[in-house]
């Protein structure tokens, strides 16, 4: 019988006290034991903005350079998900879907809203079962945290070097200022939590980092790592865009974003405007020579900014090492979305095009089969359920992810999802129109309401999602089944925002 099945079962028996106080007391035990008897310690690493395209497990192009040993590690003794999606690739409102398990639509973040932190979350409903929920690091949903034993956060985006941090005793008007560089500074808050943490309970700890979010702005260690290499650009750097008329007006191109890089110095100092714009060293180059520069130093930074997410996962995982906890402890890497790293020549993230939709997930179960790759589809709803389903917690059925659990172990469950439903609401970041899309196992139909326009891709024949299919004649009956697919996709996420929806600001 299941944790739920008890519950409803407490719920028959009415007013029969000795039996319900029985019944009860079973449920609780079962919560507090778990299915196999023991409930694992939870360790949950959440970048920003980490690039699949960028991690040598998931078969980056820039493996040769090592960016990621440590979650190469990860992966090696866990499973690593290929087909891992968000459902709406900004910062907020895939923060919101994994703290909720639903879309953005009914969790009230599909921008930049404030969270309501008094509806229903994963991190509540450990707190409840009896863990230890801590949290350290970018929270960056406006409203307090709750649901967390322990929250140290910073405050917005927070900064890069000599971080402000925020918790329960202390606000904006008297921060917590640690000296360092972020994400080693957020490591060894989740080092001394990990260490200190209550023997009674088990542990689950959120760990967020601001990395690798613009501006980029590397650990000091990293400064001249690459220094002496030329990296590869994506074959489709230089894209027109034809066919696709809203990436052609859209302003997160590769040379535009890299001046916000160029802002700074090492220490997240802004530069004298003048010197900013004019570096000596492009005088006399031509506009290809130029932008061939600038996108190595926009890759470099960015590299070398995200390596200190390796860094802080290595650690972490040797810290569980030293507490004895490995064998006790599931893991799980994530990123709140993909990153563009000069595909269709842009930066940032929002469109439904496969490097922004996509984020890294690797999960390392205890006694679960290592080294797998999993093709099914994950999203970032997923990751509620999943913990909860480890901590034998019944999964409410109002959550619209579902536990990963058994894909962990190796099994797809015959009716598990075949597409990814995705819904981009912000209009004004970067002059991106709002849109809709589906991605199934072999296309992917993305519909502009606004331009009442579709894009229509083949990704087994066109996986760069270079050539839009939509006005093709010999593609006309595919299309009107993709545009069936997406209504059903939208129907089955109970998405009943109008299309032209906006937020007031």
């Amino acid at each position: 019988m299941s944790i739920a099945d008890s519950w409803q079962l407490v719920a028959r028996v009415g007013r029969s006290r000795p039996v319900r106080a029985c019944l009860v007391w079973l449920c609780m035990t079962a919560v507090a034991k778990g299915a196999d008897g023991k409930r694992p310690n939870i360790l949950f690493m959440l970048s920003d903005d980490h690039a699949v395209q960028s991690i040598g497990c998931f078969g980056s192009a820039l493996r040769k350079y090592n960016p990621t040993p440590s979650l190469d590690r990860l992966a090696s003794g866990g499973v690593a998900f290929t087909n891992s999606f968000v459902q709406n690739s900004i910062c907020a409102p895939s923060r919101a879907a994994i703290l909720t398990g639903k879309y953005s639509h009914l969790n009230g973040v599909r921008t930049w809203q404030s969270f309501d932190g008094s509806q229903q979350t994963m991190p509540k409903l450990l707190q409840a079962a009896g863990y230890h929920t801590v949290l350290v690091g970018k929270w960056h949903l406006k409203s307090d945290p709750t649901g967390f034993d322990q929250w140290t956060i910073l405050p917005g985006q927070g900064e890069y070097f000599r971080p402000k941090f925020l918790d329960a005793e202390h606000s904006m008007k008297n921060p917590i200022v640690k000296e360092g560089y972020v994400s080693e500074v957020i490591t060894r808050m989740a080092e001394e939590a990990i260490r200190n943490r209550p023997q009674d309970k088990p542990l689950a700890i959120f760990v967020h980092h601001k990395s690798a979010h613009i501006p980029f702005l590397c650990d000091p260690r990293d400064r001249e790592w690459l220094a002496d290499e030329t990296l590869p650009e994506p074959a489709n750097l230089r894209d027109t865009w034809e066919g696709r008329p809203a990436a052609k007006t859209a302003w997160n191109k590769v040379p535009n974003i890299e001046m916000l890089h160029r802002k700074f110095d090492g220490n997240g100092i802004k530069k004298p405007g003048r010197e900013r714009h004019n570096d000596p060293k492009e005088k006399g180059l031509s506009i290809q020579e130029r932008n061939a520069r600038r996108y190595q130093y926009y890759m470099k930074s960015y590299l070398r900014t995200a390596r200190s997410i390796d860094r802080s996962m290595g650690e972490l995982l040797q810290v569980l090492d030293d507490e004895d906890m490995t064998d006790s402890t599931a893991v799980v890497y994530m990123a709140d979305q993909g990153f563009y790293l000069g595909e269709h020549g842009m930066s940032d993230k929002r469109w439904a095009y496969e490097e922004s939709m996509r984020t890294p997930l690797i999960i390392r179960y205890p006694g679960a089969p290592a080294g797998k790759r999993v093709a099914a589809f994950a999203m970032n709803l997923d990751i509620a359920p999943t913990f909860l389903d480890w901590a034998g917690v019944a999964v409410p059925k109002d959550m619209q992810g579902r536990s990963l659990a058994p894909l962990v172990k190796g099994t797809v469950p015959k009716d598990w999802r075949d597409h990814a439903y995705y819904r981009y609401y912000d209009s004004k970041g970067y002059n991106i129109p709002q849109h809709q899309a589906v991605r199934t196992a072999t296309h992917k139909l993305i519909f502009f309401p606004k331009a009442k326009r579709y894009e229509l891709f083949d990704l087994q024949n066109d996986p760069t999602e270079m050539s839009n299919l939509a006005a093709s004649p010999g593609h006309s009956e595919l299309l009107g089944k993709l545009k069936a697919r997406l209504a059903q996709a939208r129907r089955n996420a109970a998405d009943n925002d109008p299309d032209d929806y906006l937020e007031k600001r």
